[in-house]
């Protein structure tokens, strides 16, 4: 008799675990609703903020764009968003959104449960590429990404450039002048460094960006002897980079063709502007026009200098090595 009491009793406080246990559950997802519906809503009043997921960052702007940024990219190369996170630092993974990325936000939520809906016009992963085997944001591809998706109907967009400029003239804080010189005339953002060795000629290394942009940029700047190099000789995720060299040396000849005047005139200004290894050639030309003849890597050299002299006919020829002809009529 005193067995099947006990049973009883067993049976009556398993009910009772159980259906405390169906109390305490719906009760923390009435909470947990809450608080996330909360959270929705009060993310939905703010025009730009990111939500902190279980595995990516979203970055929102207003109703235009979000962004969906893997906890897997680096902030640096010493450490990653997901890094950040493990340590529970939210406000360095805000402030380093903030150098990344090319328009700032203001706030942030941690969700952990739950799904986001983004009632926003455009959604798109965040731009990458991996260097030594880790994952960083392609920068130069997520500006024009924004100038596209965000900036589309606003007077936000400058088209700005990103840049390297690496000082290899073993001038002190060159690169630095050189930037923000260049940062009154262009919209550009720079980053200024010292090159691996000092270099005679100047280099141009174009990763992204548009020939008139890079034309543009190399007649603000002092240098007259940039060689192009090829793409991805540096690893960076900028748009180019200019490598700023001595060049103190005769770099290449310079061969001024014609037996008018404007030949005379064109050595005079050559020099003039501190053009070196200019040669003369009093023959006639038999060219219509006055023009420029470079070899292919040259062509920023050549472009500059027929800036300099008005002459914008330009012939591409790839046995010249070291050398320019300006041919006059």
């Amino acid at each position: 008799m005193k067995k099947g009491k006990s049973l009883k009793t067993n049976v009556n406080k398993g009910l009772k675990a159980f259906f405390l246990g169906l109390i305490i559950i719906g009760f923390l997802g009435v909470i947990l609703t809450y608080n996330l519906k909360t959270s929705n809503e009060n993310l939905e009043k703010l025009d730009r903020y990111a939500v902190i997921g279980k595995e990516n960052i979203f970055v929102i702007y207003e109703n235009k764009l979000a962004i969906r940024i893997p906890q897997e990219i680096q902030v640096d190369k010493n450490i990653s968003f997901q890094e950040l996170l493990e340590k529970k630092n939210y406000e360095e993974v805000l402030n380093s959104l903030n150098r990344l990325l090319p328009e700032k936000i203001n706030s942030y939520k941690v969700v952990k449960y739950g799904e986001m809906h983004l009632d926003v016009k455009n959604a798109k992963n965040i731009p990458e590429t991996v260097i030594d085997e880790k994952r960083y944001i392609l920068t130069s591809s997520m500006h024009s990404m924004f100038d596209s998706l965000y900036r589309e109907n606003s007077n936000r967009g400058t088209g700005e450039l990103i840049i390297d400029i690496l000082n290899a003239n073993g001038r002190a804080g060159y690169a630095k002048i050189t930037g923000e010189k260049l940062k009154k005339k262009l919209p550009i953002t720079y980053t200024a460094a010292n090159y691996e060795k000092n270099s005679d000629y100047s280099l141009l290394i174009i990763n992204e960006a548009e020939k008139s942009k890079m034309e543009e940029l190399i007649m603000q700047v002092d240098e007259k002897y940039f060689k192009i190099a090829d793409a991805g000789s540096i690893p960076t995720l900028a748009n180019a980079v200019l490598v700023l060299g001595k060049e103190q040396a005769n770099l290449l000849d310079i061969y001024v063709i014609g037996n008018d005047s404007s030949a005379s005139d064109a050595v005079s200004q050559l020099k003039n502007h501190g053009y070196k290894n200019i040669k003369t050639d009093k023959k006639k030309s038999n060219v219509e026009v006055s023009v420029i003849q470079y070899h292919p890597d040259d062509y920023y050299i050549a472009y500059k200098i027929g800036k300099k002299l008005n002459i914008n006919n330009m012939i591409e020829k790839n046995d010249l090595r070291n050398k320019i002809n300006i041919l006059f009529n």
